[in-house]
């Protein structure tokens, strides 16, 4: 009975090992180093075209036409000066009360109208916009994606190598989403500090950006109302308001950026 199962585990490791194989390392294009990735370039903006009318669908437009090009104008100068100016986006605003921001592989970045009511100036609106873009920017998709199949590609690794793992296969999936969590943190921390710099190449002032990190924290319910940090998509909310503080202050070394 062991033995179908162990050629399924072979051939699914296998497979995945000839679809990193026929990868290529690349350089990334905000960090400047190279790294093994699985979707090309090209694959990213297919895969935001494909994604963007079930978006739509979702949660339809947004009928305010000057705020949409509002948001374009401000979304287009500010990806001409992002790591990556040849990249087509695509900005919109979506019908949605829900305070969110997100971004999609290839350029796909969405507001919605929910969180556009949130803002007090348009500085906080350019930070939160250049965060998005730095998603997009740092490929931070295309580098989940990356991690997932790894992940996956080390599990099965285990099972097949290790008689009975199959009984720790509950804590080992837990353990690798742990670490998927982190580098999801790791990601959203990037793109602040993306957000400061775009921001500021267009004009604005970007500790209104540190600012606003002060209205997610209310809207989240403040430390009560969350869940801990390795177990939350994102940084906490008032370490992100300080981080980006930090960036700020003159005669200060920034961080290097790293993944």
């Amino acid at each position: 009975m062991r033995k179908p199962l162990f050629q399924r585990l072979l051939t699914t490791l296998t497979l995945a090992l000839v679809l990193l194989l026929n990868s290529c390392a690349v350089v990334n294009p905000v960090t400047g180093k190279k790294q093994l990735m699985v979707m090309s370039e090209q694959e990213e903006i297919a895969l935001g075209a494909s994604s963007n009318p079930q978006v739509l669908a979702e949660f339809g437009t947004y009928d305010d036409p000057k705020l949409q090009a509002f948001i374009n104008e401000k979304g287009q100068e500010m990806a001409k000066v992002s790591h990556r100016p040849t990249l087509p986006f695509y900005f919109k605003i979506v019908d949605s009360d829900v305070v969110n921001a997100f971004a999609l592989p290839g350029g796909y970045v969405y507001f919605t109208r929910g969180i556009m009511a949130h803002f007090n100036n348009e500085a906080e609106f350019a930070g939160v916009l250049g965060h998005e873009i730095g998603h997009v920017t740092g490929r931070h998709g295309a580098l989940q994606q990356r991690s997932q199949i790894f992940s996956s590609i080390g599990l099965i690794g285990v099972l097949i190598a290790v008689p009975g793992a199959a009984q720790l296969i509950e804590p080992l999936s837990q353990g690798m989403q742990l670490l998927l969590l982190k580098n999801g943190r790791d990601h959203e921390s990037q793109s602040d500090e993306l957000g400061v710099q775009y921001s500021t190449k267009i004009g604005y002032d970007a500790k209104e950006m540190a600012g606003f990190f002060s209205t997610i924290d209310r809207l989240s319910g403040g430390p009560e109302g969350r869940v801990p940090n390795f177990l939350s998509t994102h940084p906490n909310p008032l370490d992100r308001f300080k981080r980006v503080g930090s960036w700020l202050r003159p005669n200060k070394k920034r961080p290097t950026i790293s993944i």
